[in-house]
């Protein structure tokens, strides 16, 4: 009786423990099945802890916006509701606030409930409605809100990189065309790092610029010289030859409209590599230029223009503006000879352009220089006497300054003075200040150099 008894009990004791293991067993299952199938219904937080904490611009999460970038897992009416609760205004000291919306606490849990595949792909729907909003942003508008959103996504994007790098783009070369070349900068770097060895050319270009523009001239040329290299590589690709003489030869402009462009042997796709290479030129000669090194700057300038000519025509003002700031390269090493022959060349060409209207950055720029290379002509010629001359090979320097006058029939002026060189300078302050804002460095710079001439002028005998 106690061994039957002994063996029920014993059975029963396994049952328990056999129906405790099936009911662990099945628990666990169920949870395995379930966690990567339990995905949270997306809200606006979701989307939002993509985004920097910074408050973010209303216009991102617009109607408008989400019609453009459609995102299945969160309708906009849902949107449109949840948008309400955190609706707040921002903005620039000075300036009109604008309406953004701010995260608040709930964003940063929501982050931790996306898998790494869903938040990638909420990244790319959030760069995507980033990249709408500032295309429809104000022409010249400072991108100061959408700035910190935009390099959140270049760290965060994950898959969708290409999209974030779009937006950053786009927030730097705003910064660049606003003269905020120190707030522009972080995001040419950024964007050069996260595409490794195979940044494309017009980043590392924009990266190099925007150094220059901070006065980080070693900085840029570091970055500019092998930039340079790919780009002859790709021409020499193409089959194209730099050796010799980069701009149109003798029998083109004597068949040809001396003018230019001379692009009937090339395509489309050599004209592109060309001017590209003639961008990087200008780009690593401004380098250089801050390190005083102008001689190998002037060569550079030289190609640079010689290229343009040759692509783009002689009045083109990317030519002329090489013509000016290798004239004022020139300066440097006392060639006023030379200089002032480039100076008569450009000045043609920009008159017969009438650049003031279809192009005013352009004429601004022109104006400046020329400013610039008058007021060091007239500075080298009181304190340091006659300009030098020189000969290149067999060449004397009469005949380097003829063909160095090739476009231009001007003889260059007698003497220049201090008068002219403020008044130079009176109109490149306004010009400036018309094309770029009188906050933009190319009008400081204008400034500074009025208030140097007058300066002069007022001590001069």
């Amino acid at each position: 009786m106690s061994d039957g008894a002994s063996w029920e009990a014993e059975a029963h004791d396994r049952a328990r423990i056999y129906q405790a293991a099936r009911d662990l067993h099945i628990t666990h299952q169920h949870g395995d099945d379930r966690a990567p199938r339990t995905v949270p219904r997306l809200s606006l937080r979701h989307l939002l802890s993509c985004f920097d904490e910074a408050p973010l611009p209303l216009s991102v999460l617009s109607a408008e916006a989400f019609a453009a970038v459609r995102i299945p897992e969160l309708p906009a009416e849902r949107v449109a509701a949840e948008v309400r609760e955190l609706t707040d205004r921002a903005g620039a000291a000075g300036e009109p606030p604008v309406p953004c919306v701010r995260a608040d606490a709930a964003v940063a849990e929501s982050a931790r409930e996306l898998t790494d595949e869903v938040r990638d792909r909420l990244c790319g729907y959030a760069a995507a409605l980033l990249d709408h909003a500032l295309l429809r942003s104000p022409d010249g508008a400072a991108p100061d809100l959408f700035a910190p959103h935009a390099m959140a996504l270049l760290w965060r994007a994950g898959r969708e990189a290409s999209r974030a790098a779009t937006v950053a783009r786009r927030v730097r070369d705003a910064y660049a065309a606003a003269g905020r070349y120190e707030e522009g900068l972080p995001f040419a770097v950024r964007i050069v790092e996260s595409s490794g060895a195979g940044a494309e050319l017009a980043d590392a270009l924009a990266l190099g610029r925007l150094q220059v523009g901070c006065g980080d001239f070693a900085d840029a040329e570091a970055v500019l010289r092998p930039v340079l290299d790919r780009a002859e590589r790709e021409a020499g690709g193409r089959g194209l030859s730099l050796a010799g003489h980069t701009g149109p030869s003798i029998a083109e402009i004597l068949r040809e409209n001396a003018d230019g462009p001379f692009t009937g042997r090339l395509s489309p796709a050599d004209c592109h590599v060309l001017t590209q290479i003639a961008e990087v030129q200008h780009a690593l000669a401004d380098a250089l230029y801050g390190l005083r090194r102008y001689a190998e700057c002037e060569r550079l300038l030289h190609a640079a223009a010689g290229l343009r000519w040759r692509v783009q025509g002689a009045a083109h003002p990317a030519r002329l503006l090489a013509q000016l700031h290798r004239a004022r390269a020139l300066g440097q090493q006392r060639l006023w000879h030379e200089a002032f022959a480039l100076v008569h060349d450009a000045l043609t060409y920009r008159d017969r352009a009438e650049l003031e209207g279809d192009r005013p950055r352009d004429a601004a720029l022109l104006r400046l220089v020329h400013a610039e290379v008058t007021a060091a002509a007239v500075r080298s010629l009181r304190d340091e006497g006659a300009s030098r001359s020189r000969g290149v090979g067999m060449f004397p320097a009469p005949v380097v300054r003829f063909l160095d006058r090739t476009m231009s029939p001007h003889p260059r002026p007698e003497k220049v003075t201090w008068a002219d060189a403020v008044q130079l300078a009176g109109e490149a302050v306004r010009a400036c200040d018309r094309a770029f804002g009188a906050a933009h460095p190319h009008a400081r710079t204008a400034r500074t150099l009025l208030e140097q001439a007058r300066l002069e002028q007022g001590s001069a005998p």
